[in-house]
């Protein structure tokens, strides 16, 4: 018999197949163990006839062997010549149950949903934390489809699942969020005394706690963002909601938030690839370059730079943005001790 033509339905109607389901260590097992390992790329259709046979096994408690022999013979006066001598063969009930729903249905509804919980049943739920340092990002999905960019020296926090009636992460640091909608159950990122509420969209946050501020820019769709600080004085500033290419500004030391446009590549950027400068200071320069390479860097120099850094960096390496960077801005590096020292 050919079997590299085989399919999810043959698998079925083999009897030597059913046996080595029903008894791995019979002789039908040699032959099947050896094939499969032949033929990969069957693999998903063997397993996947298993997985069916299992389910539909004498063992089940929902039908005894009796109970099932009786439908059988139901659907075969329905279906089958009864003049020919006819074996009972549970591989061939689900051949038949293709074209004779009615008098399986009740079966196969049970044996696929009997896992269901009860409305009682308690949903566990685990604390997830994941953890970026510096010179390391990575991309986090999440149960409900959502997908989170995370940058370096990030950190978030959330359960899984989520619950029943809301999405919650914490962050600290930055990360770029592209939510799944679901209009029941809001997505809400905490950071610090900011609390931003979105349904479905695409935005940044940018949360480090060494910084004296919190940042909310929106890619696409709305966002509400919401001062949750109980010193909060201003109630009718509290929340703002924020359109495509807003950010809202958040000041730690004046606990109030203001609303401004912003440079698409200097707050997406990163999430891009790309490092952009547009007249950063050495100090922004500095952090960046940091976070970005995951070096130490220490400045020695006295005086201020002359000019603010300008340049936009795709893929380059550290020395790369370095000689691009040092002579209009005037700086001079050196590498020492694994470290990067800016004079």
């Amino acid at each position: 018999m050919n079997f590299n033509n085989y399919d999810l339905n043959d698998f079925l109607m083999d009897e030597s197949f059913y046996n080595w389901v029903e008894n791995p260590d019979c002789e039908e097992g040699i032959f099947w163990d050896s094939w499969l390992k032949d033929h990969p790329d069957k693999m998903a259709d063997a397993n996947q006839a298993k997985k069916l046979l299992k389910a539909l096994s004498f063992k089940d408690k929902a039908f005894d062997k009796a109970e099932i022999t009786d439908l059988w013979e139901k659907i075969k006066s329905e279906s089958v010549d009864t003049s020919k001598t006819v074996r009972f063969r549970p591989w061939k009930y689900l051949k038949v149950a293709a074209v004779i729903a009615p008098f399986i249905l009740a079966a196969v509804l049970f044996l696929f949903f009997r896992e269901i919980p009860n409305e009682d049943q308690v949903v566990e739920q685990l604390i997830i934390e994941k953890n970026n340092p510096k010179g390391e990002k990575r991309t986090v999905y999440l149960s409900d489809g959502s997908k989170v960019k995370l940058n370096a020296e990030s950190t978030i926090k959330y359960l899984k699942p989520f619950s029943e009636n809301q999405r919650v992460v914490e962050l600290e640091g930055e990360a770029f969020f592209e939510v799944t909608p679901e209009k029941s159950r809001p997505f809400i990122v905490k950071s610090g005394n900011i609390e931003t509420r979105v349904l479905g969209t695409s935005f940044n946050i940018k949360a480090y706690s060494k910084d004296n501020n919190i940042k909310v820019a929106v890619k696409s769709g709305k966002v509400t963002v919401e001062n949750k600080s109980k010193d909060f004085a201003n109630k009718q500033n509290r929340s703002v909601v924020l359109s495509p290419s807003e950010m809202a500004i958040y000041s730690e030391e004046s606990n109030n938030t203001i609303v401004s446009s912003f440079d698409p590549k200097e707050v997406f950027g990163w999430n891009e690839g790309t490092l952009y400068f547009n007249n950063a200071s050495m100090g922004e320069f500095v952090e960046k370059l940091e976070r970005w390479y995951g070096i130490d860097i220490i400045v020695k120099r006295e005086m201020p730079i002359k000019k603010g850094i300008v340049g936009e960096f795709h893929n380059q390496t550290l020395e790369e943005i370095l000689i691009g960077t040092r002579d209009v801005s005037e700086f001079d590096y050196e590498f020492k001790g694994g470290k990067l020292i800016i004079k």
